[in-house]
């Protein structure tokens, strides 16, 4: 979650700052959970460059920061292509801290050679773990 976008470079995050919560955070639910022991936080969007077609994409979550709680405030929606995937987002409410929470995005149509992921803040910042581009 460390590579910021600039075009031409193939992907990248636009704002936002990352965090590496090491490895001795364990978090449950995931056969690897490397991928959610880092985080790219208070970030606008993702964008990668594809070819056209069709993708799936896959968004790893985990609540690894100190500070949420349960009942913790961070709340905030997706968007894959400018349409809602996610809203509402409030990743230890919906699975609990330390724990991998995967959502799944199908059928996402990219005609411009761009696939781009918005993240909305409704309360604190946005948080992601790991993204997957899979073509169908």
């Amino acid at each position: 979650p460390d590579k910021s976008y600039a075009q031409g470079n193939g992907f990248g995050f636009v704002g936002g700052d990352t965090v590496d919560r090491g490895s001795d955070v364990k978090i449950e639910g995931t056969e690897d959970p490397a991928i959610y022991q880092t985080e790219r936080y208070m970030m606008d969007s993702f964008v990668a460059e594809v070819p056209n077609g069709k993708y799936t994409v896959r968004l790893h979550f985990a609540e690894t920061y100190d500070d949420i709680t349960f009942d913790g405030p961070r709340v905030f929606d997706v968007k894959v292509q400018g349409a809602e995937a996610v809203k509402d987002l409030d990743i230890a409410k919906t699975v609990g801290l330390k724990k991998a929470l995967v959502k799944e995005v199908k059928s996402v149509e990219v005609s411009d050679g761009i696939l781009k992921i918005q993240f909305v803040s409704k309360q604190q910042n946005p948080a992601i773990n790991g993204i997957e581009i899979l073509g169908e």
